[in-house]
């Protein structure tokens, strides 16, 4: 008698599932130090309406980040675009708001008092960078901050006891610290002026007259740009 082969079937199979590579927004690239070309003037920028800043009984100025990272600026070349700012020896550090970012930095360049750039400093919710002396991860503090979320933030660098302290504050905690030494310290020790690049307008910062000092082109409206 013939007999018939039981049918066998294949197993299916599946085709593995791949994740597409995630990337990430290509960073701007900070301008390259150099000499200051253009020297400030005189003229002192517009009142604008004051607030208060968390836990200190004294008043500021809203002004936006003027970006001075454009030709009217001369590319962070032109002083009329800094702030004048004794940052290392007053308590005082630069108060930012605006909405914090996964990717997107938030950067400040610093000068010393003849204009020299000496480096700059940027950090989003992911990075923290000082030109030449830190490149590292936030701490859990700062990563776990929703993206897109609005707030005033300080950083400051602080000289006490011949020892430099970088810091990032946020409503009074400290959520990132890095004491700078050897020629960071020396470097750093020397700002006297900053200036915000590769910004927008709608990010702001507390303007002190009492201990700032503003080129002619930080006002309300950026000298137009804003």
């Amino acid at each position: 008698p013939e007999t018939e082969a039981p049918e066998t079937e294949a197993p299916e199979t599946e085709a593995p599932e791949t994740e597409a590579p995630e990337t990430e927004a290509p960073e701007t690239e900070a301008p390259e130090p150099q000499k200051i070309t253009t020297r400030p003037s005189t003229t002192v920028p517009p009142t604008t309406s004051f607030t208060e800043d968390f836990g200190k009984n004294e008043f500021y100025e809203k002004y936006p980040t003027c970006d001075c990272l454009t030709a009217e600026c001369n590319y962070c070349s032109n002083l009329e675009c800094t702030v004048k700012h004794d940052l290392v020896n007053l308590d005082l550090g630069i108060q930012v708001t605006s909405k914090l970012q996964w990717k997107k930095f938030h950067s400040i360049m610093f000068f010393d008092e003849e204009g020299n750039a000496l480096g700059n400093f940027k950090w989003s919710l992911k990075k923290i960078y000082l030109s030449g002396c830190v490149s590292c991860q936030t701490p859990p503090a700062v990563r776990k901050i929703e993206p897109g979320t609005e707030a005033l933030w300080v950083f400051s660098l602080d000289l006490n006891d011949e020892v430099l302290t970088m810091q990032i504050k946020m409503g009074g905690e400290v959520l990132y610290e890095n004491v700078l030494r050897g020629d960071c310290a020396e470097i750093y020790k020397k700002v006297d002026r900053f200036a915000f690049f590769d910004t927008t307008c709608e990010n702001t910062f507390n303007y002190s007259r009492t201990e700032m000092v503003a080129g002619a082109r930080i006002t309300p409206d950026c000298a137009g740009a804003c």
